[in-house]
């Protein structure tokens, strides 16, 4: 099923949203119950209450609402669908039915905003439903967190709350994420799409099926160039294709030449060959390859010089391939990225209704809000430029260490900010890119499931969503350390004025022997206190990121001790600490520790070879 909301994507939709993206609690001339009694000792009187022909999304919905009310309360909820449904007795209603038409007029689920919910409660009855494609899945979900208590941490750990006497208050929620495109780009919304789905991420990589919602489908996820015009088939014949680079017309670590005309047609007939091989896509990246290496030639660099901006030839030569593709397939997307190169905007193009820009913040330092302080002030300004000129734009952020995803990597204090600062610049679908390649990254789980509601309502309190998590998936005993735990490197990545890029080889730069060590007693008195097992497994693999800083910087906590005659901790054995964080790293399943997109990406011999070399530099 293609997943299309380019209709309501137009220039109106930013007030829509503002206006749809909060909860709105509705007063209404008809009789609103002052709570309902779902359960009592075990027992309900309600059904669930489908449609009669239901769409694999409200089937799913009424299977999840059914599951989990049947596992909190302990009574078992039928699902009927609305022709058989007794409408004397109290209903769940799920989905867009004459039922939901008749107990809430006003709404039409074809008009709501993309992704919208909707739950009311209209005298004894609920009324779970949303926009057609997966809102009514969302707003089970919202129910079943916000109401019943359910709280789903990754894929295969969540918290269901027994409670025989459930009771609901007043409910009047219509509510439309301002982000229609959410990504977060770990392991477990990766690999799982039930949970992805919970989380309510919606894109490319997830891969979710038509019952749990679908997902946006690219043709071609980013760096299109020579996927669509290959130079193994088009330059030998056709060199002034591509760029010009010291003089030379070259493919290698290059672009396209974007002022050519007859590349141009060219372009598109495969661009839209693929799309006919393609139909379900709803987007189709036009984009730069991943290097630098634009064309240099005179009518390339004319626009250039014209538009003050790389991006310039860009948007023009993306708006050509736009303009040709919406002819044909009217609901395709045209994605472009604003990337190394070409992040600065333009300044006489503005790209065209069906052309997303998305930008990268690949160079900047994430110890600061991406919307203010100094270190970040030129991606701000680029963001509020192309804003200015583009009603929807797309981000690609980096939320991970690339360099060494189980180093500590002090950032989550600058999500929200972040991801408000997006949406305050016509952002509309947001790509946050932590390490889906390992399992024991810094805080991952908790790093997922923060950013996912983030992403879903930014105006959520961070501080609250993290220490709801750590308390509920760490424990009440272990989390007040925790808190601390993470206080203390945020405080001493923020002091430091440490450039904290998505590229960091070490911590030296912004973590300090002396906090080092607080962090260490932390980690430890969170240990101590839990009992259970369980969690205490969730902890030691929190303290890898830790015990990997020991070993990987080994000398400067040695220099430390001569410089200044002590040490505040005290340094393990380095064969026995070695062999137990290897040891530890398989027990957790990590096999890869840094991007690497090799065949083999096997890293855990390479990587005791490293730390082995800093452990007995004298056996190098």
């Amino acid at each position: 099923m293609k997943t299309n909301f380019k209709r309501v994507a137009g220039k109106g939709f930013s007030l829509l949203l503002m206006i749809s993206a909060i909860f709105i609690f509705i007063s209404a001339n008809r009789s609103r119950s002052d709570g309902l009694t779902l359960s009592k000792s075990g027992k309900s009187l309600y059904s669930i209450v489908l449609p009669d022909l239901p769409t694999a999304v409200e089937s799913t919905a009424a299977k999840e609402l059914k599951k989990y009310l049947d596992e909190i309360t302990g009574a078992g909820f039928a699902i009927v669908n609305e022709s058989d449904a007794n409408n004397t007795r109290p209903q769940i209603v799920v989905g867009n039915s004459r039922r939901t038409k008749t107990l809430l007029p006003e709404v039409d689920a074809a008009k709501l905003p993309y992704d919208g919910i909707v739950i009311e409660t209209v005298g004894k009855n609920i009324i779970l439903t949303g926009h057609p494609v997966r809102g009514t899945l969302y707003a089970v979900n919202t129910f079943l967190e916000d109401v019943a208590g359910v709280r789903w941490w990754t894929s295969t750990e969540s918290f269901v709350p027994k409670n025989r006497k459930l009771t609901v208050p007043p409910l009047h929620v219509r509510y439309a994420p301002q982000l229609i495109y959410r990504e977060a780009f770990y392991k477990d919304a990766f690999h799982d799409e039930m949970f992805a789905s919970r989380m309510k991420c919606n894109g490319d990589f997830a891969k979710i099926s038509t019952g749990y919602g679908d997902y946006h489908k690219f043709q071609y996820f980013v760096h299109s160039f020579y996927p669509i015009l290959p130079p193994a088939t088009y330059f030998d014949s056709h060199p002034e294709w591509y760029s010009l680079v010291d003089g030379k017309r070259t493919f290698q670590h290059a672009q396209l030449c974007l002022s050519n005309e007859e590349m141009r047609r060219q372009f598109i007939t495969n661009a839209l060959a693929t799309l006919h091989e393609n139909p379900d896509a709803g987007f189709i990246s036009i984009s730069q390859n991943d290097c630098h290496g634009a064309c240099r030639c005179e009518q390339c660099q004319a626009i250039v010089r014209e538009e003050g901006s790389e991006a310039g030839p860009l948007i023009r030569f993306v708006n050509s391939v736009a303009e040709a593709i919406e002819k044909d397939f009217p609901d395709v997307w045209v994605e472009t990225l604003a990337y190394q190169y070409t992040r600065k905007a333009p300044l006489k193009v503005k790209p065209r209704n069906n052309v997303v820009v998305r930008l990268c913040s690949i160079e900047c330092s994430f110890s600061q809000p991406l919307g203010e302080g100094e270190q970040n002030t030129s991606f701000r300004e680029d963001m509020e430029a192309w804003s200015k000129i583009a009603d929807h734009l797309f981000v690609w952020n980096y939320v991970t260490n690339f360099s060494s995803y189980m180093l500590p990597q002090p950032n989550i204090h600058t999500l929200a900010d972040d991801i408000r600062f997006f949406v305050r610049n016509n952002t509309i679908g947001l790509f946050e890119q932590g390490d889906v390649y390992c399992d024991a990254g810094d805080f991952v789980r908790m790093r997922n499931w923060v950013v996912s509601r983030l992403m879903w309502n930014p105006e959520l309190n961070e501080n609250q969503l993290i220490d709801e998590f750590l308390t509920g998936y760490y424990g009440e005993k272990a989390a007040p350390y925790l808190r601390k735990y993470w206080d203390l490197l945020t405080v001493a990545c923020r002091e430091s004025g440490v450039y904290l890029r998505c590229y960091m080889h070490v911590t030296d730069g912004w973590l300090s022997v002396p906090a080092y060590a607080e962090a260490a007693g932390l980690m430890k008195q969170a240990l101590d206190v839990t009992k259970d097992e369980t969690l205490r497994n969730r902890l030691r693999r929190e303290e890898i990121p830790l015990k990997y800083v020991l070993l990987l910087e080994n000398e400067r906590f040695k220099t430390y001790e001569k410089e200044t005659g002590s040490l505040p901790l005290t340094l393990p054995e380095p064969e026995q600490a070695l062999n137990e964080f290897m040891a530890l790293l398989k027990e957790f399943n990590v096999t890869m520790c840094w991007e690497d997109f090799s065949e083999n990406p096997h890293h855990l011999p390479r990587l005791e070879q490293t730390l082995r070399s800093k452990l007995f530099p004298e056996q190098k």
